[in-house]
């Protein structure tokens, strides 16, 4: 037969997705057969096809008046920047709050009141700054540094009350209240990063004033989310939750002793560039590297102005722990050696499918908010776990695979250790 000339050939790399997507959805045979038994091409664009935990992450629910106060604030705040850009004498064009605004209501009239406050949020960064800017060019009052530093130190003060007022959280459900007093202190952490401090050493531009003011205007817009989000807990809880301040403060003790028991993040860096001089830069040492980094490199720990966040430092504690525990795991299970020059993508497609069953089993569906929280990092990592992950194809392509694989396996590893943990915490 005679191809017609006006019907486009298909890639090769359509070709390799239609029949990865076959085998995975259809036939099941990527996960029936050996996993090297398929050529590389197909199960890399299998590991694409695979189900992972979509929208895992729990969110608090927010009002609507809230989402329409936060949409409201941004709208202000551009009004009053495209107010002060008419009076600069500037070629410049006011930037507005970059998009943001017009999503922020597009999501307020939809109804998705969560995302409407994400947007109003983010988008106050740009709009302020803006403000901020054309202030110290007018030279107005609101310009002057120290008038931003008493601001900040307002804004610190009532974040700092608000972490006050959690008191020894009370709990009616630990695995859902927990959850809620976690993303409180989380707010208030952002509260203190955004909002500003005095620096009488440092000489502010019209840029840096900008910054400044914004991050104010954005640590408020915070602020008015951990309130929110506290009232609505108080809704849960009344005045008949039983207090967790005492074991929340044993938990985050064990953890750290526990972590106490594994090697330094040093010495583990030693151990990888022994495993370099051993055996060169092949799978096995990448493999080694990127299991130490993701376990070792993204830590937890607890800066003096946030240590009566003793919820959020017992849940970074319990995390860091999970990972040194789910390291030595990986140690154990992982299929390359250290001899090899190559890496089968067989692997990646088996060892996510048996990170979603683990996710199916460890999570569920519907978790509790505060196992939602502890596991939202190996959720992510089954996410990831396919080669060329957002288009991005390493060089050589054992690379890749290596990484997808990796992947899979430190969540994997995980989620047989989160259980435990998240009973500590609410059994």
């Amino acid at each position: 037969m005679v191809p017609d000339p006006e019907t486009p050939s298909p890639s090769r790399r359509a070709v390799l997705a239609g029949a990865a997507a076959s085998l995975v959805g259809a036939t099941g045979v990527v996960g029936a057969v050996r996993p090297t038994a398929l050529p590389d091409p197909l199960t890399d664009q299998a590991s694409k096809y695979l189900p992972d935990p979509t929208d895992h992450r729990w969110h608090p629910s927010v009002s609507e008046e809230h989402a329409s106060d936060a949409v409201g604030e941004l709208e202000r705040e551009v009004e009053r920047g495209r107010e002060l850009w008419r009076e600069l004498d500037t070629d410049e064009r006011f930037g507005g709050a970059g998009g943001w605004l017009e999503s922020a209501r597009e999501e307020l009239r939809a109804g998705n009141y969560r995302e409407a406050t994400f947007y109003a949020t983010g988008g106050m960064q740009f709009a302020a700054e803006e403000v901020g800017f054309a202030l110290h060019r007018l030279d107005r009052p609101e310009a002057d540094p120290e008038r931003l530093a008493e601001r900040g130190a307002a804004i610190r003060e009532e974040a700092d009350s608000l972490a006050d007022a959690l008191g020894d959280y009370p709990v009616v459900d630990a695995g859902r209240d927990l959850g809620w007093y976690h993303d409180v202190e989380r707010w208030v952490r952002f509260v203190r990063l955004d909002a500003h401090e005095r620096d009488p050493d440092y000489e502010f531009d019209a840029h840096d004033v900008g910054s400044t003011h914004a991050g104010n205007r954005q640590a408020e817009l915070r602020l008015a989310t951990a309130q929110h989000h506290h009232d609505r807990l108080r809704e849960h809880v009344g005045d008949d939750g039983d207090p967790m301040a005492d074991r929340i403060a044993r938990l985050d003790a064990r953890f750290r002793d526990a972590i106490a028991s594994f090697p330094s993040r040093d010495e583990l860096r030693e151990e990888v560039e022994t495993v370099y001089d051993d055996h060169g830069p092949g799978p096995y040492a990448l493999a080694r590297s990127r299991l130490a980094r993701w376990c070792y490199d993204y830590d937890y720990y607890v800066a003096d102005w946030e240590e009566d966040l003793a919820l959020l430092n017992a849940v970074e504690a319990a995390q860091a722990l999970v990972q040194r525990r789910a390291h030595d795991r990986a140690l154990d299970a992982i299929v390359i050696d250290p001899d090899d020059d190559g890496f089968d993508s067989g692997h990646v497609v088996r060892e996510k499918r048996a990170a979603m069953r683990r996710f199916r089993g460890a999570v569920g569906s519907d978790p509790a908010p505060l196992l939602s929280i502890l596991t939202v990092r190996a959720g992510e990592d089954i996410d990831v776990a396919e080669v060329g992950f957002a288009g991005s194809y390493e060089r050589p392509l054992w690379r890749d695979r290596v990484d997808a694989y990796c992947y899979a396996l430190i969540a994997r590893m995980k989620l047989q250790e989160y259980p435990r943990v998240y009973e500590q915490f609410v059994e």
